[in-house]
C-alpha cells in the first residue's frame, strides 16, 4: 500500500530556524571562547606560523571528497530503487539536512528530505526507505572497522572512551532490535502498537488510530522498499555500503591530517577511531548541531595528543572541516530552496 505522493513544504518556521540558529552560535561560541581561555598563550600565535600548508590543502580535498562520496551514494540508492535523483536534489539534501541539523536532535532535516524526494517522484514510503537505508548503510560500513577496533583495543583504557563506547553500543543496539522486528515481526509489531494505542484516553483517538495505522502501512513499504534494494538493486546496494565505508574513511582521516598541518604528529589509526567514535555519538546529539557536546567531547579525547596551546585551534578547524564547512553550504541550499519555493 502506498501513501500520496504529492509533496508538502517541509513544516519547518522561520521561528523556529531562528532559534536553532541563535542557540546553535551562543552554545558554540561560549564553548570556543572557554577553550581558548583555558588553552590559548604567546607560544599559540608562534606555532601558527608553522603551519603546514601542504596537510592543510590535503584536509580540504578529503574534506571535498568526503561531501561528494556523501552525495554520490544517495543517487546510487534511489537507483537501486529504480528511481533518479537529480544532482541538485541530491545537494539539497545532503547539504540541507546538514543545515538543519542545527535544529536539536536534527529533527528539522527529515521533513526536508522527504519534501525533496517525494519531488523526484518518490512515494512517501519510498522516501521512508531511502532516509533509513541511508542511515543503515553507515552501520553496515561499520563491521570493516571492526578488525581495525579490536586490533587497537587498548585505546579503549580510557575510561572516557569506554563510556562514550558503552552509550553508542546500547544506542546500536536497540536501534538494531527494532530494524529486526520492524523487518521480520511486522504484524507483531502493529498488534503490540494496536493495544498500547488503546491505553490512552485522548481527545483525538481516531487521528491517533489513524496515524497507527498509517505508520504501519509505512513500515510494510519500508519492508518492500529494502526487499527491492537486497533482490534487484543488490549490486547497487553493495556499491552504496562502499562509498559509505569510503566517506567515513575520508571523513576520519581528515583528524590526524589536520594535526600534520598544525605541525603535531599523531597516531594515524589512534586518532581516526576517536573520531570514528565521536561520529557516530553526534548522530544523538539533543544539542542544536552537537554544539557545545562535540567540542567538549573533541577536547577530552584529543586533548592528550595536542599541545594545550594548539588546542583551541585544533577544534575550531575540526569542527570547521568536519561539521561547519556542511552548515555553511547547506545554508546556500535551504536560502535558495525557501526563494524558489515562496515564488511559487
Amino acid at each position: 500500500m502506498e501513501t500520496n505522493n504529492t509533496p508538502t513544504n517541509p513544516r519547518i518556521t522561520a521561528k523556529q530556524l531562528k532559534s536553532g540558529m541563535r542557540i546553535f552560535f551562543i552554545i558554540t561560541t561560549l564553548t570556543l571562547t572557554l577553550i581558548f581561555i583555558f588553552t590559548a598563550s604567546k607560544e599559540t600565535l608562534f606555532a601558527l606560523k608553522q603551519v603546514n600548508y601542504l596537510f592543510l590543502g590535503l584536509t580540504t580535498l578529503v574534506c571535498i571528497l568526503r561531501l561528494y562520496f556523501e552525495c554520490l551514494r544517495l543517487q546510487v540508492l534511489g537507483s537501486a530503487l529504480g528511481k533518479k535523483i537529480s544532482l541538485k536534489r541530491t545537494a539539497e539534501f545532503t547539504f540541507g539536512g546538514y543545515f538543519l541539523s542545527i535544529l536539536p536532535f536534527g529533527v528539522g532535516g527529515l521533513p526536508l528530505q522527504f519534501y525533496i524526494l517525494m519531488k523526484e517522484k518518490f512515494s512517501f514510503g519510498e522516501s521512508g526507505t531511502v532516509i533509513v537505508m541511508r542511515g543503515i548503510t553507515y552501520l553496515l560500513a561499520f563491521v570493516f572497522a571492526i578488525p581495525v577496533i579490536i586490533y587497537y583495543r587498548n585505546i579503549f583504557e580510557s575510561s572516557g572512551l569506554k563510556m562514550l563506547s558503552g552509550y553508542i553500543l546500547v544506542v546500536y543496539s536497540i536501534f538494531l532490535i527494532l530494524f529486526t522486528l520492524a523487518m521480520w515481526k511486522t504484524e507483531w509489531i502493529k498488534t503490540q502498537i494496536n493495544k498500547l494505542s488503546n491505553f490512552f484516553i485522548l481527545k483525538h483517538k481516531d487521528k491517533f488510530a489513524s496515524w497507527i495505522s498509517k505508520l504501519a502501512d509505512e513500515i510494510e513499504n519500508f519492508k518492500l522498499g529494502f526487499k527491492k534494494c537486497c533482490t534487484h538493486g543488490i549490486y547497487k546496494f553493495l556499491l552504496v555500503i562502499l562509498l559509505s565505508g569510503v566517506s567515513l574513511l575520508c571523513f576520519v582521516l581528515m583528524v590526524p591530517l589536520l594535526f600534520r598541518s598544525l605541525g603535531v604528529s599523531v597516531p594515524i589509526v589512534e586518532t581516526s577511531i576517536i573520531q570514528f567514535i565521536l561520529t557516530f555519538l553526534l548522530m544523538f546529539s539533543p544539542s542544536p548541531g552537537g554544539s557545545g557536546i562535540a567540542e567538549g567531547a573533541g577536547f577530552l579525547l584529543f586533548n592528550s595528543y595536542c599541545p594545550k596551546c594548539l588546542m583551541g585551534v585544533f577544534i575550531v578547524l575540526w569542527r570547521f572541516f568536519t561539521y561547519y564547512t556542511g552548515v555553511i553550504i547547506g545554508g546556500i541550499f535551504i536560502l535558495k530552496l525557501l526563494t524558489e519555493t515562496n515564488k511559487k
